[in-house]
């Protein structure tokens, strides 16, 4: 397997995830008084929490995308149909 593949994958993905919990931070407002402090705090937490997820899910599909075009490269042919 390529790691540089997988590892590239999950670093996009994770670029991607941030992205989404940034605007995630930024429409839904948070049901605090402080606003300040809350929504800087929220904002990580999000950005930390999606980016996190962006990179466990984008390492885990490449992954798997080798792993089964490394399995269909070893298994042989099935030329006998049953009709």
């Amino acid at each position: 397997m390529n790691q540089r593949k997988i590892w590239f994958a999950g670093v996009v993905t994770m670029v991607i995830g941030t992205g989404i919990g940034l605007t995630l931070a930024k429409i839904v407002e948070p049901p605090y008084t402080s606003d300040l402090y809350q929504r800087q705090r929220l904002e990580r937490i999000y950005m930390l929490v999606c980016g996190v997820g962006g990179l466990l899910v984008g390492t885990t599909q490449e992954a798997l995308r080798q792993m089964q075009e490394e399995r269909d490269r070893n298994e042989p042919p099935n030329n006998n149909r049953d009709l």
